[in-house]
């Protein structure tokens, strides 16, 4: 499922004359269409569920279109209830339709290396991300396995969607703010983060305590799955020549 509404004031989309941030042309294709042509190569992906505005570039990349609501977490239940609908059992993908370096290589190895859990977030070191887009400034929670950044990609059991529905709808909005992160799982998470003495396991722990949702971060190296567009100053290149600036559909 990718989330392709927004903010009708977001500012990116007002300045290119679109309904949404999803719909913003790179290279004279929506940022969204390179997120949905990487699900639609990736082989371990069944169908696909567009929640937001769309126009007739993203037609053919998506099997079910749903309108965006007013909230995030609106969007999310009016997307989940539809992803539901043709898929009630097995795992569900949520993403953001603004990471368009996403490939679908790189979606491959991450439904491969994750752990059975209700919920799988991916955590991208600040090594590879840094490498991989320079131009990119981003929010790290430092951890006793190092400093890492959020995701938009969440793994997500079809049978504990009802139950997750809330924390889903936290998560991503504190996705980008390590205190707001520390805030889900308790005061002394939160001061064990400041401190740099926080674990992964210990929040993984006190999430199942708290929450009993088993949830787990899978650290990864694939800044792809970090690097969401917010501002133009996000859209320059990265250093790797394989990565161009603007990426190609289908690439």
């Amino acid at each position: 499922m990718v989330l392709g509404g927004g903010e009708p004031t977001d500012r990116m989309a007002s300045e290119a004359g679109v309904e949404a941030k999803a719909l913003v042309p790179l290279d004279g294709t929506p940022m969204g269409a390179y997120v949905l042509a990487a699900l639609r190569g990736c082989p371990e992906v069944g169908g696909i569920v567009y929640v937001g505005p769309v126009n007739v570039r993203l037609r053919g990349l998506y099997d079910v279109h749903v309108p965006a609501g007013t909230r995030l977490v609106d969007s999310l239940a009016l997307g989940l209830g539809a992803a539901l609908a043709h898929a009630p059992a097995g795992r569900l993908l949520v993403l953001t339709a603004d990471i368009p370096w996403i490939t679908s290589e790189g979606l491959s190895a991450y439904l491969r290396a994750a752990p059975a859990a209700e919920l799988v977030y991916p955590a991208v070191t600040e090594a590879a991300a840094t490498a991989q887009f320079p131009h990119q400034r981003r929010t790290y929670a430092r951890l006793r396995e190092g400093r890492l950044t959020g995701g938009n990609a969440v793994l997500l059991d079809a049978a504990a969607v009802p139950r997750l529905l809330p924390f889903i709808d936290r998560a991503f909005r504190a996705r980008k703010n390590p205190l707001a992160l520390a805030a889900l799982f308790g005061f002394d998470v939160l001061v064990a983060l400041l401190m740099g003495r926080a674990s992964i396991p210990q929040v993984e722990r006190r999430l199942r305590r708290l929450s009993g949702i088993d949830a787990r971060a899978l650290v990864t190296d694939d800044a792809a799955l970090a690097a969401d567009v917010d501002r133009a100053s996000h859209l320059p290149g990265v250093l790797d020549e394989s990565r161009p600036g603007t990426p190609r559909v289908g690439a």
